[in-house]
């Protein structure tokens, strides 16, 4: 059962345990909390400013903050790397908010190897990921000390981010739902909507039915599964190369452009960033003949957004 919210502000105690607290008395610390010892007592105090949420034993705090990213085991996230340490890479999620972390462990190996990570792999960590990369992944895990968030890119599905358009939304406007990875504009584009608020945009890259069934091989356990299993990885690291090696097309260009402001455009009138809304947007500035610059002068962003912002209303 869900209890009613209230208001409370960073430092703020929430709730209070003591030693002799009976089971009914106890709570389960969630996002936007921290725990203080007092004596014999264990206090739950808000980290953040916004409203807390009980569901049974664990109470959370959602904040009120539309640029603060709360992540979630299996969050996919876009981001850029930072700085390259002993073993992780440190990667940045938000600014202003603590980095994520990306452990050397978390990463493929070229060629799929599937194997302890020596000290030559540490020596070589730049040849795989340096500072200022753009990279997807996947959080792993959050630190309950202190909300680190631990990535990993061990699916082929994450990898490097070259040659294509990233653009910045408040992270509350990205709605979590089952695929953040989605092929829109008829098949044209590739869109990554990471939770965090950093959406990317390319050009759809080949998919290969060897891809499809390699990967169906290694599901159903089949035999000389590690051997598919590189040869997938090593399909996906070259489809990912030429990728970033060959040059985007003008036409290429302007449909990542379009798509890319029809993103603004839902940012600007602070509406939900949805891949439906964001495709409507893009083909009903086609059908009134505006060029991706001429979506964003601010009477055509409102009429361009009329709809969208109409059905939000009405929910």
């Amino acid at each position: 059962m869900t209890s009613a919210q209230h208001l409370v502000i960073p430092g703020q105690v929430i709730a209070v345990m003591n030693s002799e607290s009976t089971e009914e008395q106890s709570f389960l610390r969630g996002h936007g909390t921290y725990m203080e010892t007092v004596g014999n007592e264990d206090r739950l105090i808000a980290s953040v400013c916004g409203t807390v949420q009980r569901v049974n034993k664990l109470i959370t705090v959602v904040p009120f903050c539309e640029l603060l990213y709360q992540g979630h085991v299996g969050d996919l996230v876009v981001g850029r790397v930072s700085m390259v340490q002993n073993s992780r890479w440190t990667v940045q999620l938000v600014p202003n908010q603590k980095d994520a972390q990306l452990p050397l462990s978390g990463v493929h190996l070229p060629g799929g190897a599937q194997r302890v990570r020596t000290a030559q792999d540490q020596r070589d960590m730049r040849l795989f990921l340096q500072e200022g990369d753009l990279i997807s992944a996947e959080v792993h895990k959050v630190q309950i000390s202190d909300g680190t968030l631990m990535l990993h890119t061990r699916s082929f599905r994450y990898s490097k981010l070259e040659n294509g358009c990233l653009i910045r939304v408040p992270p509350a406007l990205i709605a979590r739902r089952k695929n953040h990875a989605l092929t829109l504009i008829n098949g044209k584009l590739d869109v990554l909507w990471g939770t965090n608020g950093l959406i990317w945009i390319q050009r759809a890259t080949v998919q290969s039915t060897t891809t499809t069934a390699a990967g169906g091989s290694v599901a159903a356990g089949s035999g000389g599964g590690d051997d598919m299993m590189k040869d997938l990885a090593d399909l996906q690291e070259e489809l990912r190369r030429q990728h970033a090696m060959t040059p985007t097309l003008p036409d290429e260009r302007q449909s990542i452009a379009r798509l890319r402001n029809a993103i603004e455009c839902l940012r600007l009138v602070h509406t939900m960033v949805t891949p439906e809304m964001a495709e409507s947007i893009y083909f009903m500035s086609i059908e009134f003949g505006w060029t991706p610059y001429e979506m964003l002068q601010p009477v055509n962003v409102l009429h361009l957004t009329e709809v969208c912002r109409q059905r939000m209303n009405d929910k």
